[in-house]
This record gives structure tokens, C-alpha cells and sequence, in this order.
């Protein structure tokens, strides 16, 4: 059987106590996720006396902060070693080992985030914020065309005031701009704000928008009908966007936890053996 010692020994360590140590592959696999993943683990825990079982839940160390330097096949100090009541044999770390695969296969869950809308699965460690951003940018994909909608009937609202204004002379109570100046930035403005649908969906921010954000459009329009009319186009523009990007948001963020479990065959032993750790107090 094997053993090895752990390095470097405290100088207070007063004796080496018996753990084992086994290293596992974990193979996760899920039709349903459309996953297969790997995770090799250690796990440590105490060796129990007598016929006892031991807490693999409750180790003495995290063994994977072990590495392999640390691991040596001979004592780095000659200490005394606790044996009395303890089965160091074979048989016993076989049987614990089995133990170990059958509380793994119980408990060990490889933890993903389910879209049921978008049938979707997280990537193996992505956190939900980071899959979240990622579906809110297919959900503006797919309101591509509600995006292009309005702004046709944005532009073409526009094109009717600019007409309509024309046929009214406004353009002689303009002074401080051209009536096409005017209805040409808020064009843009109203475009921008659709535009910005995309980079707010990739930061998972929600797009707040309300008339009162803007430039008030008094400073530079004078005739009140045509400040009323722009106004409430701007207005109902931004509810729109809005709505689009509420309703995205929500499809994004209706995300479920989904756990792939383990079978008892999908755990590999790779290695076993006892690990003799320092101790710094009595047995």
C-alpha cells in the first residue's frame, strides 16, 4: 500500500497521524445539457480507528491546495507515528475508498443555469450575471425587427411634422435654428436612444428613459404645437424602447439552477493511499 508524508513538518509537530488520501475523476454528462465535463479532485479526511468510517466531509486540510512537491515517500523528520487502533491495510482503504464513491455520487452535483426560454444552459463555472449578459444580447437579436419597426415609424412620424410645419410658415418663428435642424437632432436623438438597446442588454442594465432626461426641447422650439407634437413623439418613443428592452430583460434573466448528478461508474479512482499528516497534539 502506499504512504507518503506531508512537507514541511512544524517544528511543534510532536507525531505523524494516518489520513487517506484519494484522487478521483468526476465525469458529469448530461444529454439534457448537451455537457460532458471532467473534474479531477482530491479528497482527504482522518482515518478512522477500528472499523470506523471516515468524515470525508470534515478533512483535516483542503487537499486541493496539495501539491505533489509536498507529498513525500519517506518522513521529512523523524517523529513518532500514531498506529495503535488503526487498520492501515489494503482492505480498509478499499472499503473507504468505495465509501468515498458512493457519498460522491450522493452528494457531488456539477451546478449550471437553465433558460427554459431560450433553451439555454450556462458554460460549467459561468456565473449567472455573466450568462444573463449573454442571452440579453441573442434576446435583442430577436427583437431585431421591432427595433427596425420603430424606427421607420419614428422617421416617419418625423417626416409628417417637418411637412406639416412647412405648410404652416413655422419656419419664420424659428430664430435661433432651422425647422430642419431641429427635427434632424431629435431624429438622432431618438435613434441613438434605440441604438442603445444593444450595449445596455451586454451589461445587463436596464434602460431607464423619460422626457424629463432630454434637452428640454423649449430652448430651441418656440411654436408650442410643434414642441407639444415632438414631445409626445419623444415620449412614446421612449416607452416603446422601454417595453422592448423590459421584455427582453425578463427573458434573460428567467434563469432556473440545473444540477447534472453522478452515477457511481462516472467516478474514477486515480490514486489512493495513506498520507501520514504532522500532528501537534496528543492522539
Amino acid at each position: 500500500m502506499s504512504q507518503y508524508w506531508l512537507a514541511p513538518v512544524p517544528e511543534a509537530a510532536s507525531a505523524y497521524r494516518p489520513a487517506w488520501l484519494v484522487e478521483c475523476s468526476l465525469k458529469f454528462h448530461s444529454l439534457r445539457a448537451r455537457i460532458k465535463h471532467t473534474d479531477e479532485r482530491r479528497f482527504l479526511a482522518w482515518a478512522p480507528r477500528g472499523e470506523g468510517s471516515p468524515d470525508w466531509e470534515a478533512p483535516p486540510l483542503d487537499p486541493a491546495g496539495l501539491t505533489d512537491a509536498q507529498l513525500w515517500k519517506s518522513p521529512p523528520r523523524e517523529l513518532p507515528h500514531r498506529l495503535q487502533g488503526y487498520l492501515l491495510d489494503e482492505g480498509a482503504l478499499s472499503r473507504h475508498a468505495d465509501e468515498l464513491v458512493a457519498w460522491l455520487s450522493r452528494r457531488e452535483k456539477l451546478r449550471l443555469w437553465f433558460n427554459k426560454q431560450f433553451d439555454a444552459f450556462s458554460e460549467v463555472g459561468e456565473t449567472r450575471e455573466s450568462f444573463v449578459g449573454r442571452l440579453a444580447e441573442s434576446a435583442a437579436d430577436a427583437i431585431e425587427d421591432e427595433l427596425a419597426a420603430l424606427t421607420a415609424r419614428v422617421n416617419l412620424k418625423l417626416l409628417q411634422v417637418q411637412a406639416a410645419a412647412e405648410r404652416k410658415g413655422l419656419g419664420k418663428h424659428l430664430p435661433e435654428a432651422k425647422l430642419n435642424e431641429i427635427l434632424n437632432d431629435r431624429r438622432q436623438e431618438f435613434f441613438s436612444s434605440i441604438t442603445r438597446l444593444e450595449s445596455l442588454f451586454s451589461s445587463g442594465e436596464r434602460l431607464i428613459v423619460a422626457a424629463e432626461d432630454n434637452q428640454p426641447l423649449s430652448q430651441a422650439v418656440s411654436d408650442p404645437d410643434l414642441h407639444e407634437t415632438l414631445l409626445h413623439i419623444e415620449m412614446d418613443v421612449r416607452r416603446q424602447l422601454n417595453d422592448l428592452c423590459t421584455r427582453c430583460l425578463e427573458a434573460a434573466s428567467a434563469c432556473d439552477p440545473f444540477e447534472v448528478g453522478l452515477q457511481p461508474g462516472q467516478i474514477v479512482l486515480l490514486r489512493k493511499f495513506v498520507l501520514w499528516l504532522p500532528e501537534l497534539g496528543q492522539a
